[in-house]
């Protein structure tokens, strides 16, 4: 077998029939040096019984199957840490796929840079097919700082980050009692404070991307976990970020703030920005109230 030098992580929840698709682009891969880490997110169907069918048909595969309770994408994220084996992680979701030369141009990527300590991140695209990305970066093959970097989007700002595996394992997601999700920014928002990322103009991810923004069902979850909310935002308030960025972000951390049930003084305390959120303060208690009352139903 070859050495393992990526590892494709993918969390799952009751998906197993989704999972062939994601097993049929690895397996059609022009490269084998990578190994596919699924973690079962305390699935009720019949996932464990569909990966075991992985593993008897394409026993050459390098397949970690990893079973835990349900606790939300980001802790099966956690779950993956001791199982990673190569240099690289690529996140891959359970309703994806990737394109049969994914590992080998990531390979092939990460060989232009693997000596270059500064580089963290070298990030791909998504799109729909191979000629439809979601976004692509304005500067191609320059480091650039993962914040600020500007990504010029057709259709979202989705893409995808293939990052260095000690730095995957520097930044575990912080887990908030009682909430079950967690957005990745909360994994390349840190990174950026350390390391920055490389863009290449290459589709390499297929997936499908529903325009119009967050569903309704999507926001009803980030209000559902408000602490996770809160961490993320507070994060995007670094002067890394552009203004517009920040200030939205300031919006967004004391909105969440309400929902966690927070008093103003509470949400000082844990803020790093704390001037910032105090000028924030009125306009996230106005969308606080407007999301209160648009999203009641959802949030019973």
């Amino acid at each position: 077998m070859n050495r393992v030098l990526l590892s494709v992580i993918t969390p799952t929840y009751n998906r197993g029939e989704l999972l062939k698709n994601c097993f049929s682009s690895l397996r059609a891969q022009t490269d084998d040096r990578f190994e596919w880490i699924i973690v079962d997110d305390g699935s009720t169907d019949d996932t464990a019984q569909i990966v075991s069918g992985f593993c008897n048909s394409a026993p050459q595969m390098h397949i970690v199957y990893v079973q835990k309770e349900n606790g939300g994408k980001h802790t099966a994220l956690n779950a993956a840490h001791p199982h990673i084996r190569g240099k690289y992680v690529l996140i891959l979701d359970s309703d994806d796929v990737l394109t049969d030369d994914a590992v080998a141009v990531v390979l092939e990527c990460w060989s232009r840079w693997e000596n270059h300590s500064e580089v963290g991140i070298v990030t791909l695209l998504k799109g729909r097919d191979r000629t439809h990305p979601n976004c692509y970066g304005a500067q191609e093959n320059v480091p650039v700082d993962i914040m600020s970097g500007k990504r010029i989007r057709p259709v979202s700002n989705d893409a995808c980050e293939v990052i260095r595996t000690e730095v995957f394992l520097q930044y575990p997601f912080p887990v908030f009692p009682g909430e079950t999700f967690l957005s990745e920014g909360a994994l390349w928002n840190r990174v950026s404070f350390t390391h920055k990322c490389v863009y290449v103009n290459r589709v390499i991810y297929l997936c499908d991307y529903l325009a119009g923004g967050l569903t309704q069902s999507g926001r009803a979850m980030r209000i559902r976990n408000p602490r996770g909310g809160m961490y993320t935002h507070n994060l995007n308030m670094s002067r890394k970020s552009s203004w517009k960025r920040r200030a939205k972000s300031g919006m967004l951390y004391t909105c969440y703030g309400f929902f966690a049930g927070l008093r103003p003084l509470q949400m000082h305390r844990d803020c790093d920005h704390k001037w910032l959120m105090w000028m924030c303060l009125p306009f996230g208690w106005l969308l606080y109230r407007y999301w209160k009352n648009k999203y009641a139903r959802s949030l019973k």
